[in-house]
């Protein structure tokens, strides 16, 4: 038996698992501040000491603290287009 596959039905899950440009952007975004916030997870992970870059920390915390929203690529709203709870998000990383 033949099974005919169209185009349509394969390229939208490759679309799926990769995600739209705009989305990867501000998920790269939001990882960004996380790192800056807690301390580069990447250096941490290569076995580099723990350190903190001041400048970047105060940046990613005046970031996640501001509740404005006029901004596109504000905290708020890059939390509301890929589905994450702004309040939720905030807490973890004051936490620690």
């Amino acid at each position: 038996m033949i099974h005919i596959l169209l185009p349509v039905q394969y390229l939208a899950k490759r679309r799926e698992g990769r995600g739209e440009p705009q989305t990867r952007l501000m998920l790269a975004v939001l990882q960004t501040v996380v790192d800056d916030y807690r301390g580069s997870t990447y250096r941490h992970a290569a076995g580099f000491t723990w350190q903190r870059d001041r400048r970047a920390y105060a940046a990613a915390r005046a970031y996640v603290e501001s509740t404005d929203r006029t901004w596109p690529f504000s905290f708020e709203n890059l939390c509301d287009a890929v589905g994450v709870d702004a309040d939720c998000l905030r807490m973890e990383l004051a936490r620690g």
